[in-house]
């Protein structure tokens, strides 16, 4: 597929994919098709907006193997679109630039396109075409889930692992963290303190000033290690898993270059709830190691690991435990906070990262 990289024409609602808009964009996987039909359903708002399109040709040109449906995701919500722009560009510049280059389990592209409206548009396979299970935040999860997906992420990891191809991708991480700072605002945070769990956060981090050094001092620590290649926000919620019980990654929005604890301990202190990642984090960490230096060759020692993981719960909290209540539904909001909250609370973050309680 050709890169598009500029599309003056890309639709900021969903009733602007039109059957002709969907010719012109599956033209670069499938050159003369005719889309004749598109019937949207499963609308989904979040961070991006997505649904499915179920199609039908008028002219096929010769392709066998046209999809029957698929979904396209982006910016279709004014606010949102706003708000995180640059990540619907990233996106769909990780599929324009780097997916090919992967080797993890992702869905198929058929078109990716960005402007400056701003807007950033994919054409992505209907996986429930191939019968997989999506992992939705707070969905049950297993620690073998998590150790399948730590498995395939080592993985990546090793063969991004300083890779002189990461200098663009540095400054990506970048968006997410004026994002991160702007929720421990002081306004945001009396809020967070009022919430169901404002207890824990109160607890782990003390204050809206600290609450922002915590995030300061972990980028600090963690500029100076090792880069590699990041999901970048790799929790429950963008996980699927075939019928075999392989793993595979959705969302893109948020890849960057940066140590390979941001993806590590997200996934573990996410996907499991408290419990489960009470009695098992200390062995996934062992495993992703384990993973990792049957890829490279050598992994970081698991004491090294250890107080990663833990500093990297501040991370954690600015993600999900002080996500805007309009981020998602009030019990998954409330739901992922509590997991986060507890780990940090368990880790003592702050003492992790050298910083006390002001």
């Amino acid at each position: 597929m050709n890169a598009l990289l500029t599309a003056p024409n890309l639709p900021l609602h969903f009733d602007e994919v039109t059957p002709l808009w969907l010719t012109q964009a599956l033209a670069n996987s499938f050159p003369g098709v005719t889309v004749a039909t598109a019937e949207r359903d499963k609308d989904r708002f979040g961070t991006a907006a997505s649904a499915r399109f179920k199609l039908s040709y008028s002219d096929r040109a010769g392709h066998a193997d046209l999809p029957s449906s698929v979904y396209v995701k982006g910016g279709f919500d004014d606010t949102w679109r706003k708000r995180v722009w640059q990540a619907l560009h990233q996106e769909v510049r990780f599929y324009a630039e780097i997916a090919s280059d992967i080797t993890l389990n992702i869905p198929k592209c058929y078109f990716y396109g960005l402007n400056d409206a701003p807007q950033g548009v994919l054409v992505l396979e209907d996986l429930t075409q191939r019968g997989v299970r999506f992992g939705l935040n707070l969905a049950p999860a297993t620690a073998d889930n998590v150790a399948a997906v730590l498995e395939q992420v080592a993985r990546m990891h090793a063969q991004w692992w300083e890779s002189p191809r990461l200098a663009p991708y540095t400054s990506w991480g970048e968006p997410q963290r004026v994002y991160l700072k702007w929720l421990y605002r002081p306004k945001h945070w009396e809020e967070l303190a009022a919430r169901k769990h404002g207890e824990l956060i109160t607890q782990a981090l003390g204050n809206s000033a600290t609450a922002i050094r915590s995030l300061e001092k972990l980028w600090e620590i963690m500029d100076a290690k090792p880069k590699t290649l990041l999901h970048g926000d790799l929790h429950g919620g963008n996980i699927f898993y075939e019928q075999d019980g392989r793993p595979g990654f959705l969302d893109w929005q948020l890849v960057f270059a940066g140590n390979y604890m941001h993806d590590m301990a997200w996934i573990i202190v996410t996907g499991l709830d408290v419990a489960q990642r009470r009695k098992h984090e200390q062995d996934l960490v062992r495993h992703y190691l384990a993973a990792l230096k049957a890829h490279r060759g050598e992994a970081p020692s698991f004491d090294e690991a250890w107080l990663a993981y833990r500093q990297n719960m501040a991370h954690a909290i600015a993600s999900y435990g002080a996500a805007p209540h309009d981020a998602d539904k009030t019990s998954v909001v409330e739901g992922s906070a509590e997991r986060v909250l507890h780990a940090a609370v368990d880790h003592d973050v702050l003492a992790s990262l050298g910083l006390t309680r002001s």
